[in-house]
């Protein structure tokens, strides 16, 4: 399995940026230069990838028709084993927030903005529930939108009705205890199963 994301990799980046080093490709993938070097030396003798230049410093590597048939090919292998693991924690997701709300409907509210809130929302979007939107702390605000949602302000959170807020980034307890501490909000964290 490690063989193959090290061929994924170094495939998906030869086809962008057919001037890396072997050393960056050594530095991205946490690997020591020799290994890349003998993955690099076996994807040509495989006729995956070519190497033009004479001088270790100005190789060129590119990826031949048959490395863009094998880098697509691994990708469709990894998406196939990982969608399981995917559809798993979505379930995982769901069962811990009907046991948090004992199955009854209530506000849901995310704190986070990252990959772990994204899937979170997927889980929700699904459920009876209103959603309130995704909410950090004012010092972590950006402009930026998550899945078209702006984020707000935690502080919002304080007005609500019962609410139960998912905890899908990293959560200064100290920091926001004024606002976890409410009645009206409850907080169940995911972040400790799933971010590790």
């Amino acid at each position: 399995m490690q063989k193959d994301y090290n061929d994924f990799h170094i495939l998906k980046t030869i086809e962008t940026d057919s001037s890396v080093s072997q050393r960056k490709l050594s530095s991205q993938m946490k690997l020591n230069v020799a290994s890349v070097n003998f993955a690099l030396k076996r994807l040509v003798q495989k006729g995956y990838v070519t190497m033009i230049g004479e001088n270790p410093r100005r190789i060129k590597y590119y990826i031949t028709p048959e490395g863009l048939k094998e880098k697509i090919q691994l990708a469709y292998k990894f998406f196939g084993r990982n969608i399981y693991y995917y559809k798993e924690i979505r379930k995982d997701i769901e069962s811990r927030i009907v046991k948090a709300t004992g199955g009854t409907e209530i506000s849901i509210a995310i704190y986070g903005a990252c990959e772990l809130s994204e899937i979170t929302y997927m889980v929700v979007s699904k459920m009876s529930s209103n959603f309130l939107g995704f909410f950090l702390e004012e010092s972590k605000i950006t402009d930026e939108k998550i899945l078209g949602f702006n984020v707000q302000h935690l502080n919002l959170l304080k007005n609500n009705n019962r609410c139960l807020l998912l905890l899908t980034d990293e959560f200064d307890a100290d920091a926001t205890s004024d606002i976890v501490t409410t009645v009206n909000i409850e907080t169940l964290n995911l972040v400790d199963y799933y971010i590790y």
